[in-house]
């Protein structure tokens, strides 16, 4: 039976896990896009505010070429760029003359370096304000020597007297480290809760898919004691059909038919001791008698043919072929039988046999074919039995109705499903693209 709540269990937790996974990061893409956003736009205004208190002096020092290469600012505007950083979000203050070289740090650890491929930085170079953050992802925190990274870094041009002129840049660093630590803080809450509603709804969702699954195994269970009842009760009329079928024609045949024929001997002992004048009407009494004897013996053997018994399958199989296309000379048969008797299992000979005049009478019917086919062979221990109406002639595709429309096809072969399967064999069919039908019907030598 199909594992429906471990099934759903199993898939639930996948659906949960990978929903609270893209949960966070689509908010942590949001949230980092917002705090950038927020950090350039105030940290834009902040470093213009800073760079504007000291431009004038920074642009005359610049614009000297005093600090190409060295880092002798003036102690009065060192100071007052180092005061900058106190009591604010501005961790670092750089400054870079027009050839990207470090002119002045306020990190005194900082080795003179210089710029040149960064485009941020060149930017600032051809006029144009921009910022860039970096941030610093989970697996960094785990990392002891990880630097920290989330940092906003701003480049402002140092402009010269000139219009457009550009003497240097300046860059900020600003640590905005306590807006990502409360924006997870945040993630953390919005994904409890959210844990907690797929929690509760998974709960609900479970016990609802319990009570579903204990319905659907009642119903099961249900529908397989009825199926076993209909297999017995089938199987029980099956058997009560054949056995008053067996008995009937055992009483046709030595009962009936062995009173009439001892009628017909009296009539015809009696006709020879009558005169001449008197015999005509017992003339007319002896053929009919001939006719009802060979009537009781016919629907004697079409109930059961007696031969089953006294000779066997096979030869039961070759005289039912013959009487059948005695009945329909339009349809011949071509049979193929490599099964020997003694493979054949006792319990098997009469279910074969009905199978067989089932499915001739059902193709002769339904089926407008001029020939049936016929196999019966052994293989892998198995007997297995094909039935097919393909004609000998294919006509072509739809230019002829095959089938009585009055015929259902799931219904047609019920019969020899159900046979098959009550005596422990396996029933398929085969339809083609034209609609000729194979019939399959296999069982286990032993059984």
């Amino acid at each position: 039976m199909f594992k429906l709540l471990r099934f759903y269990s199993a898939i639930s937790f996948i659906v949960i896990f990978l929903a609270a996974a893209i949960l966070t990061l689509f908010y942590r893409q949001v949230t980092m896009h917002w705090i950038e956003h927020l950090a350039q736009t105030s940290n834009l205004s902040l470093a213009q505010t800073a760079l504007t208190s000291v431009e004038p002096e920074l642009g005359t020092y610049l614009s000297s070429g005093a600090g190409a290469g060295s880092r002798g600012l003036p102690a009065g505007l060192a100071s007052h760029i180092h005061r900058m950083t106190r009591d604010t979000t501005l961790s670092r203050i750089d400054i870079y003359d027009r050839n990207g070289l470090l002119v002045f740090s306020t990190q005194t650890t900082r080795p003179v370096s210089a710029r040149g491929r960064d485009p941020a930085f060149l930017a600032a170079l051809s006029g144009r304000a921009s910022g860039a953050m970096t941030f610093q992802s989970a697996f960094d925190r785990l990392i002891k020597t990880a630097p920290a990274n989330n940092l906003m870094r701003t480049y402002t041009p140092i402009r010269g007297d000139s219009p457009g002129e550009v003497l240097g840049v300046f860059e900020t660093h600003a640590d905005m480290s306590h807006l990502v630590e409360e924006s997870d803080r945040i993630l953390f809450h919005i994904l409890a809760g959210a844990e907690l509603i797929l929690a509760l709804l998974y709960g609900i969702l479970f016990f609802v898919v319990r009570h579903a699954r204990n319905i659907i195994t009642a119903q099961q269970q249900t529908v397989l004691e009825r199926t076993a009842s209909l297999e017995a009760l089938s199987e029980g009329l099956l058997k009560g059909e054949e056995s008053r079928k067996k008995k009937i024609a055992t009483d046709l045949h030595e009962g009936l038919a062995q009173t009439l024929s001892a009628i017909k001997a009296n009539v015809e002992r009696d006709r020879r001791r009558t005169p001449r004048t008197n015999r005509p009407s017992m003339d007319t009494i002896v053929p009919v008698l001939q006719h009802a004897i060979h009537e009781v013996r016919t629907i004697a053997t079409e109930l059961r043919p007696s031969s089953l018994d006294d000779l066997g399958l096979l030869p039961t199989i070759n005289w039912f072929c013959r009487e059948f296309e005695l009945q329909h000379p339009e349809i011949r048969i071509r049979r193929e039988i490599s099964l020997p008797e003694n493979m054949i299992p006792a319990r098997l000979k009469i279910e074969i046999y009905r199978i067989i005049e089932s499915a001739f009478r059902n193709i002769a019917k339904y089926s407008k074919t001029d020939q049936i086919s016929f196999l019966l062979h052994p293989a892998n221990d198995t007997i297995h039995l094909l039935i097919g109406d393909t004609p000998t002639m294919r006509p072509e595709a739809g230019t002829i109705s095959r089938l009585d429309p009055g015929a259902n096809p799931q219904l047609r072969f019920a019969e020899i499903r159900e046979r098959t399967s009550l005596s422990g064999g396996a029933f398929s069919t085969t339809q083609e693209n034209s609609g000729w039908i194979t019939l399959h019907s296999s069982w286990a030598c032993g059984g």
